[in-house]
């Protein structure tokens, strides 16, 4: 078929085809990993101050990451699947970075003690365990997705 032009189609030729099947995360629930990677970014947040032009600051976060747990698909459709989880820093008003929280009631305080790592770039290397969880995705359908527990 040359490209641009459409070809009809008779439905009737049409036949069932299996699609790609769904990936099963929940076989890496309560699995021990290493942390492989601290990224510090910036993400969109609804709970910053809101900045001169209106729009919420972005929140700094630390993005704690597992190595690659699957791959699926190879080249440009290659998908990599790893637990990871983002952490709240700490940041003034104007949305300046501060450094990290160390009140006991934060979360990345809870998963560096249970980590066994008092500051944050003690944790690359450290086993931690898996927690497989889904989310509704307002279709009806849910996705999973893979965190830490701590």
């Amino acid at each position: 078929m040359e490209s641009g032009k459409q070809m009809a189609i008779d439905i009737n030729t049409l036949k069932a085809c299996k699609s790609g099947e769904p990936v099963d995360l929940k076989k890496f629930h309560n699995t021990q990993v290493p942390i492989d990677k601290l990224e510090v970014l910036q993400v969109p947040s609804s709970f910053t101050p809101k900045g001169a032009d209106g729009k919420n600051i972005p929140q700094w976060v630390v993005k704690i990451s597992s190595p690659i747990l699957l791959t699926i698909g190879e080249d440009e459709s290659k998908i990599e699947f790893r637990a990871s989880e983002l952490f709240n820093l700490t940041q003034d008003k104007e949305g300046k970075l501060l450094g990290y929280p160390t009140n006991k009631d934060s979360n990345l305080v809870k998963f560096m003690k249970d980590s066994g790592a008092s500051e944050p770039n003690q944790l690359i290397g450290k086993k931690v365990t898996v927690k497989h969880y889904e989310k509704e995705m307002g279709d009806g359908q849910t996705r999973g997705y893979l965190k830490f527990k701590y």
